[in-house]
């Protein structure tokens, strides 16, 4: 089992028991002479900005991971991924062994570019249309920071993964 899949296990364990214990605080129903509180002005409803928690979000993320999952997490090779809304930006730091080389690969499925950024530099900007572009990384830092932020009228979902390079 890989460090990552273990964090992963263990985050969602712990995500699981923090649901179960929200739904054990209730107080229990209320007295009957507790007075029911005073109407307030109404607020509107929470709107789910366009691209967020729908069909067609979901659908990109979807896309972004197949797209991305051409190598097996539990392959030697493979350090780590994610996925983000691209209006989110990905803000990341990798733990890599120092001195060695590593490939980034990079995809946005949507609308607009998004442009890279490990270990402060810019790197070559990406479309968002569903194709990979890479990134090698010829003599890692012990810790790269990896950001990924959205041009002006971007949106989607934009996947990342880090291999190691042998050979």
């Amino acid at each position: 089992m890989t460090g990552m899949r273990a964090w992963l296990l263990t985050g969602a364990a712990l995500g699981v028991l923090s649901i179960g214990a929200v739904g054990c605080t209730e107080s229990g129903p209320a007295p009957a002479s507790a007075k029911p509180a005073e109407p307030t002005a109404s607020t509107p409803a929470a709107v789910t900005p366009p691209g967020r928690g729908t069909a067609a979000a979901a659908a990109q993320e979807k896309r972004v991971k197949d797209v991305l999952d051409t190598i097996s997490p539990d392959a030697s090779a493979f350090v780590e991924s994610g996925v983000e809304r691209v209006e989110d930006g990905v803000h990341h730091r990798s733990r890599l062994t120092k001195g060695s080389a590593y490939q980034l690969a990079v995809v946005c499925v949507g609308e607009g570019t998004v442009v890279p950024v490990v270990g402060g530099e810019e790197t070559e900007a990406v479309p968002c249309d569903g194709v990979t572009v890479t990134h090698r990384i010829a003599s890692a830092p012990a810790e790269l920071p990896l950001a990924v932020e959205g041009r002006a009228g971007a949106s989607g979902a934009v996947g990342w993964r880090v291999v190691a390079v042998t050979g």
